[in-house]
């Protein structure tokens, strides 16, 4: 049961927090979604006679409070979250269970803002803050995420049975492509690339050379490297990390990030991110 329990929270998830625009308009929609919540059902037990200030507005202060708190942390994950095709929905799970208690915090240092209360920097009122936030935020988190995980899995395994995977089965042309870059030039095999991924300020280019697969660390960005290697249409961006050669892939697989994909001589996967799909999906049905 434990071992089912870790294999399912190592499942991939998608990392949505790098995208501002739709981190602004979620975290929005939580503050409504959680002062309508508040304002009908009236969840706590509340002593109206310790308010500084209408109710009303009570209310809206805990509603908006997770909103800088969430934003302030997700600008951080931000810069430390590399490669987005690392994350699971353990790590998704993680931080938000995190994230709860850090409002629960922060629900516990304004209270003197709204409560005339003695014992409002007690100890006490600091575990119920925090208690109420976790509870009511981790339980609707696992009925969310799960179900959201099973909805983009069938998602986009359905659109993979409706798409030919069709590569060649001759082998390409040889040929050298040179890279050159400030003082250096990289060059290697154009029919034994397999795919190249963003590692830090470098990009590692994997190579499938006498029975071996070989990894080279180059300081290029995916960006120079995909622009020498706009000529050669199988050389695909699947992610704003990866830069992959569409004729050695073996098998594809769905998942909750979009695609996973297994390339010939090499044990390991490499994604096709939610964004790419359409793109990758219209590669191959062009092909057919």
């Amino acid at each position: 049961m434990i071992s089912k329990i870790i294999k399912y929270l190592q499942e991939p998830y998608p990392y949505i927090y790098k995208n501002t625009k739709y981190l602004v308009f979620v975290l929005l929609l939580i503050v409504i979604l959680s002062f309508l919540f508040s304002y009908t059902f009236d969840p706590f037990e509340v002593n109206v006679d310790e308010h500084k200030i209408a109710y009303v507005w009570i209310l809206w202060i805990h509603a908006a409070l997770p909103f800088p708190i969430a934003f302030g942390y997700f600008l951080v994950l931000n810069s430390v979250v590399k490669d987005d095709s690392r994350w699971i929905l353990g790590k998704e799970l993680f931080h938000l269970f995190f994230l709860l208690i850090l409002i629960g915090i922060g629900s516990f240092l304004v209270r003197d803002i709204i409560y005339d209360n003695s014992n409002n920097w007690s100890f006490h009122y600091l575990i119920e803050e925090v208690r109420n936030s976790f509870l009511v935020g981790a339980l609707l988190l696992l009925i969310i995420l799960p179900l959201n995980l099973e909805r983009l899995i069938r998602k986009h395994s359905k659109t993979l049975e409706g798409l030919q995977l069709k590569t060649p089965t001759t082998t390409v042309s040889s040929q050298r492509v040179q890279i050159p870059h400030q003082a250096e030039t990289y060059e290697f095999d154009i029919e034994q690339f397999l795919f190249a991924k963003v590692e830090s300020n470098y990009t590692e280019i994997y190579i499938h050379d006498n029975a071996e697969v070989k990894k080279g660390l180059f300081r290029i960005t995916l960006k120079e490297l995909e622009t020498h290697l706009e000529k050669f249409p199988h050389i695909y961006k699947t992610h704003r990390s990866y830069l992959v050669n569409l004729h050695k892939i073996i098998a594809c697989v769905g998942n909750a990030q979009g695609y996973q994909l297994s390339l010939r001589n090499y044990s390991k996967t490499v994604p096709v991110s939610r964004s790419k799909l359409k793109e990758f999906n219209a590669y191959f049905a062009l092909i057919s």
